[in-house]
């Protein structure tokens, strides 16, 4: 699918800079296949909504940018910031350039007491999976700005008393909260505080709490639809990362989730939601990841309240040489479309989905890289014209001087 071109530029980098370069340039081209763009049952045609009987798309995406990486004493200085243009061959509509950039002070006023000043934005392509209506007069961008303080005290050695203090921001340019999609804009201010123990094995245990306001980006007070203009969330955290053995890992994280609407309580939501990460060094050159979550994404949609997904996935990867690597995802994801709705469907949405890609990256000097990625989609859905299988290639080139 068209994220293809951001998750797998990200995953793979630009070249490997040398870690002594203070600046270092950027350039990256990736080309991108996708046999159903818009992910389309297979009765569907985009020529009703689009005026075009195509449903592949090949883009282009052009990125270059520069990195600033520089520690002074106890101190640590980065700037990242890159633009990529992103061109499709057939739906040129959804053409755009992208800005993001990842600012960070790693501050430390003594070796026991440290944090963050980060400013983060990324604009990228949405998937057009979770959009069930799609507008043809707009680009289909997500773009997520968030800008964080956040801070480390350790006094005693082995406890740590954490805390800090988010503005996030998310727009995406082809939804709406009263549509019946998953993907919508937001905006929050989020305040964390929290207790973590850290043992000399490598083991922690972490409790935190977190309270949020945020306003919907694009919804207005309207008591017909039941839609709200904000919330409150609350979330009681426990982490647990367990360092099982020198060659593997278990990382448990797990949330209790509140969260309150202004106006209408029958949108609230509330449950568990967290994530199991068991990492494996299977060999010295082999590494496997075994993941297990469950997740619940509030909405203010029509027909449902809230999504619960669950998901289980795993990553492998495989260090052929010290230049070449090979990547491998299978996912499973079941989501359930349920809680208040002011119309509701005559049966309670439901859909499966798997995901499985391979890709490799090589490096053949150290300021430049190349990859390839191979990836296949299949969603089966109890709605009439909600499945869809997807097939997409990518190949990847970057230079970094």
């Amino acid at each position: 699918m068209v994220v293809n071109v951001a998750v797998f530029m990200s995953m793979v980098g630009i070249a490997s800079a040398d870690e002594k370069d203070v600046v270092n340039f950027t350039l990256n081209h990736a080309v991108t296949y996708d046999d159903n763009l818009f992910k389309l049952d297979r009765n569907e045609s985009p020529t009703t909504t689009f005026g075009k009987s195509q449903r592949w798309e090949m883009i282009n995406a052009t990125t270059y940018g520069v990195s600033i990486n520089k520690p002074y004493s106890l101190q640590r200085f980065k700037f990242d910031v890159n633009q990529t243009s992103y061109r499709y061959q057939n739906y040129n509509f959804l053409n755009f350039d992208g800005t993001n950039y990842d600012i960070q002070w790693n501050w430390s006023l003594t070796p026991y007491l440290k944090g963050n000043i980060v400013f983060d934005r990324q604009q990228l392509p949405n998937t057009f999976a979770n959009i069930t209506s799609i507008n043809p007069l707009t680009t289909n961008t997500r773009t997520v700005k968030s800008n964080r303080f956040d801070f480390d005290w350790s006094p005693q050695g082995n406890w740590h008393l954490i805390g800090g203090v988010t503005e996030l921001m998310v727009t995406a340019d082809n939804s709406a909260p009263s549509q019946n999609n998953i993907d919508f804009s937001f905006k929050q201010t989020s305040a964390r505080a929290g207790l973590r123990y850290e043992l000399s094995s490598g083991t922690s245990i972490e409790l935190a709490s977190n309270r949020a306001n945020g306003q919907y980006g694009q919804s207005t007070l309207n008591a017909a639809l039941v839609s709200d203009e904000g919330y409150e969330e609350k979330r009681q955290e426990l982490k647990f990362n367990w360092l099982l053995s020198a060659k593997s890992r278990l990382d448990i994280n797990a949330s209790y989730m509140e969260r309150t609407n202004d106006n209408f309580s029958q949108r609230d939501v509330s449950g568990w939601v967290g994530s199991v990460n068991y990492a494996w060094d299977v060999t010295g050159k082999t590494r496997v990841n075994f993941i297990a979550s469950t997740d619940l994404f509030p909405a203010q949609a029509i027909a449902y309240s809230y999504v619960r997904q669950n998901l289980v996935a795993i990553r492998p990867l495989w260090s052929v040489t010290p230049r070449l690597v090979v990547r491998g995802d299978l996912t499973m994801r079941e989501r359930t479309f349920d809680g208040f709705a002011p119309a509701p469907l005559a049966e309670q949405r439901q859909e499966r989905s798997r995901v499985a890609s391979v890709s490799a990256t090589w490096e053949p000097r150290r300021f430049v890289s190349l990859g390839v990625m191979l990836k296949r989609e299949v969603r089966d859905s109890n709605l009439i014209n909600d499945d869809y299988v997807s097939n997409s290639a990518m190949i990847n080139a970057g230079l970094t001087f």
